[in-house]
C-alpha cells in the first residue's frame, strides 16, 4: 500500500558554494560525507545524497523528532542506493511496517530522485 511519494530535482551548481552541507552530523552522517569525498565527483555525490533525503521528506507523512542523519544513504551489493534508518525515524518505520523504494538519475547538471514509502507486504 502506498503511503507517500516524493520527488526532488537538484541543480548541481547550487550546492557548490554550500560548505555547511559537508559538515558531518548535520545533514549527513560521517560515513556519507566520507563516501561523497572519496567519489570521482564529490559535488555530484553530495547533490545526489541531498536530493534523496529531500525526496524522502516529501514522501513521508509527518513524523516527529527525527533528524536528517536518521536517514542514511548507503549502497547495496549491486551499488544501488538504499536508506538505512536510525533513531526516531527507524522506530517509526518499523512500528508502521514501512519500507522505501528509491530511484535516482543524473543528467546535464541535475539530479532527479523519486522516493516511494510503502507499507511492507505482510503474510
Amino acid at each position: 500500500m502506498l503511503i507517500g511519494l516524493g520527488h526532488d530535482l537538484q541543480v548541481l551548481h547550487e550546492l557548490k558554494a554550500l560548505e555547511g552541507l559537508w559538515e558531518p552530523g548535520v545533514f549527513f552522517t560521517e560515513a556519507e560525507t566520507d563516501r561523497f569525498r572519496a567519489s570521482p565527483s564529490p559535488v555530484e555525490s553530495l547533490a545526489a545524497g541531498f536530493s534523496m533525503k529531500e525526496a524522502l521528506f516529501k514522501a513521508l507523512p509527518r513524523v516527529e523528532g527525527w533528524f536528517w542523519t536518521d536517514a542514511e544513504v548507503h549502497h547495496d551489493e549491486r551499488h544501488a542506493p538504499r536508506f538505512r534508518f536510525h533513531g526516531a525515524l527507524r522506530e517509526h518505520m518499523e512500528r508502521h511496517g514501512w519500507e522505501t523504494l528509491l530511484s535516482i538519475s543524473h543528467s546535464g547538471g541535475f539530479v532527479s530522485t523519486v522516493v516511494i514509502v510503502a507499507a511492507a507486504a505482510r503474510p
